[in-house]
């Protein structure tokens, strides 16, 4: 069982990223320390960015990393890490960039489309991301679009989209499923069984000893004993691993499963409304001619002679009444 997070302080905050490594025990480690410790999620990220000023190239990777792992996996608890990340990113991704790296460039770029695809930022902070990383500046280009240049672009594209699919079948082809089997979905992958949510795993991971993934360690021994040892330590490790990443792959079948359902779903209710929209209008221009024509008849109505008023001499001088038709010419 994993030992409760130590207090938080700003000397513990600076070990921990001191001694941060570009393992992922490392790293998830000391995101789950700073995930329990979000309320002061604002002072966090400032010392993370001083760090990764200072950090040399391959290091500011590895903060990027830290900081990767902290946005995806404090989603669920709260927004403090998404807000301050968002604001003090385009400066972090401007001194990487700096750095003309190739492979580091690369690295981020991949990083910046898991968030694009997961859609964790919105698509507006996504393309200054990305334009930042690739000019240098902070300074916007002028072919750089605005959140409502974006914002016009997306719904453009998925205006093209449905014009381009079939009318009788989503564009991905999958059927649309009743709202009851979705939502029942949903809950089943974010449920008690969600392997993005087994913290006892991820804190055994993160627990594992560094001397299972250091190559260095083997140098070092001496006898067979400990050879072994250490051999039946990283095939427990290896074990451990082989199946979470199992589970994960599983789970991120499902819920890319799910995501083309709800494409299916969203698709399906945006062509009920087209359609109920369309019922809407012609109902609406019947309605206005059956008034019109209840306004004309209102009108000849009163026009008709009051029979009533006049002497019995004279109704029968007014004999044949005109017809309907003789009325309404």
């Amino acid at each position: 069982m994993a030992s409760a997070p130590s207090s938080f302080s700003a000397a513990a905050l600076e070990k921990k990223l001191k001694d941060l490594n570009s393992s992922l025990q490392s790293i998830q480690g000391v995101s789950q320390w700073l995930i329990h410790y979000r309320r002061n999620a604002k002072t966090i990220v400032n010392v993370w960015y001083k760090e990764l000023q200072k950090a040399a190239v391959s290091r500011k990777l590895t903060l990027l990393y830290l900081a990767n792992d902290i946005i995806q996996n404090s989603r669920k608890k709260g927004q403090e890490y998404h807000t301050h990340f968002s604001k003090i990113m385009p400066r972090a991704l401007q001194q990487i960039a700096k750095s003309k790296d190739a492979s580091v460039l690369h690295s981020v770029e991949r990083i910046i489309s898991v968030w694009e695809e997961r859609q964790i930022f919105d698509p507006a902070i996504i393309i200054r991301f990305k334009a930042v990383l690739a000019s240098g500046s902070m300074q916007p280009s002028r072919r750089t679009k605005s959140e409502s240049d974006v914002k016009q672009s997306v719904a453009r594209r998925r205006t093209e989209s449905q014009g381009s699919s079939s009318e009788d079948q989503p564009p991905n082809g999958r059927k649309p499923p009743e709202p009851e089997a979705l939502i029942k979905k949903m809950l089943e992958v974010d449920g008690e069984n969600s392997v993005m949510g087994d913290m006892a795993t991820r804190e055994k991971i993160a627990s594992i000893p560094p001397e299972i993934h250091d190559p260095n360690v083997l140098t070092k021994i001496k006898d067979k004993a400990t050879l072994e040892e250490l051999a039946e330590k990283v095939e427990e490790a290896s074990k451990v691993l082989q199946e979470y990443i199992t589970r994960l792959d599983a789970e991120l079948q499902e819920r890319n499963d799910i995501q083309e359902l709800l494409d299916a779903f969203i698709w399906q209710q945006k062509s009920l409304l087209k359609t109920a929209k369309k019922n809407l209008k012609d109902h609406q221009s019947k309605l206005e001619s059956i008034s019109n024509v209840r306004e004309e008849l209102k009108s000849h109505l009163a026009n008709l002679p009051d029979l009533s008023k006049l002497p019995m001499g004279k109704m029968k001088s007014l004999e044949p009444l005109p017809s309907v038709g003789d009325l309404f010419n």
